[in-house]
């Protein structure tokens, strides 16, 4: 059985990518590059704003912002966890960055900053992560000033292609048991990672006293050879830290003798064969009256 990760950097430097081939990881990293510049551009930053990055991870939002003010403006490199504080405050240092930049430690449910203080707020795959989402957007429209504006991407993974629609179901004796399990799993309200999908943010960015939403929903299609040695990474990487992988999920449902033998029937299955996995995604925009 995999072993959880513990801390946030671990997961994004070596977990993240521990899945994929190498042009699975190509194409990951363009398209972080695409959802940073599509991110920023909506955010519509001004000079002399104060934006702040919440959940910045390894800084991919914070630094882009810090490029676009280019001095004109502050940006505050927030997260909850002092491991990814270290590592953007490390890239700052090699990286000569010593002005218009703050760093806060702080969660997203309870940011340590003044009500009205900020202009904009950017944010890249961080209410996947919080169970009660509504409760952090009212907190992102208590710190933002009047007119302010916040972008955010968010994946929404119930959406996401799963295992049993990409199999024969001939070819698994205990397929309903997977297809009964891999629903039960993105319906779970107690899982932050499947517990919304873009109607239900709207929704919380709506109730928050957010105005001029604007939500866009794009399917991300990728396609690629599964081998066969790809299929034990794929169950035995956490998606986050404290998260179970996929295999103790299943577990959930199945017996590890089953899930064994769903795993290297998947093997022969997939190995060998072009495979396109979609996941939606939604990029949200909305302004503070």
């Amino acid at each position: 059985m995999s072993e959880l990760v513990k801390t946030w950097t671990e997961w994004l430097v070596n977990s993240r990518f521990s899945y994929m081939n190498e042009t699975q990881k190509q194409q990951t990293l363009l398209w972080l590059i695409n959802v940073r510049d599509e991110i920023l551009s909506r955010a519509k930053l001004q000079p002399g704003d104060t934006v702040i990055d919440i959940g910045s991870g390894t800084g991919l939002l914070a630094f882009g912002a810090h490029m676009l003010l280019n001095g004109k403006g502050k940006v505050i490199v927030s997260d909850a966890f002092t491991d990814c504080l270290d590592a953007c405050q490390r890239i700052a240092e090699y990286c000569g960055i010593t002005d218009c930049i703050e760093f806060l430690q702080a969660d997203a449910t309870d940011i340590k900053l003044p009500e009205n203080s900020v202009d904009v707020v950017v944010m890249r795959s961080v209410l996947v992560h919080i169970l009660k989402k509504a409760d952090a957007i009212k907190e992102f429209y208590r710190i933002l000033k009047p007119g302010g504006r916040i972008s955010i991407f968010e994946p929404i993974i119930r959406k996401n292609t799963r295992y049993y629609q990409l199999i024969n179901p001939g070819s698994f004796p205990n397929y309903a048991k997977i297809k009964d399990a891999e629903q039960k799993m993105v319906s779970d309200e107690n899982d932050s990672l499947t517990n919304f999908d873009e109607l239900t943010l709207e929704n919380n960015f709506r109730d928050a006293g957010f105005k001029n939403i604007d939500v866009k929903v794009s399917i991300e299609s990728s396609t690629y050879e599964v081998r066969a040695e790809m299929i034990d990474p794929w169950f035995n990487a956490p998606p986050s830290p404290g998260k179970p992988a996929l295999k103790q999920m299943f577990m959930e449902f199945m017996p590890e003798a089953e899930v064994n033998e769903f795993m290297e029937n998947l093997k022969i299955e997939l190995g060998g064969k072009n495979i396109t996995i979609n996941s939606p995604v939604a990029y949200i925009y909305a302004v503070k009256d």
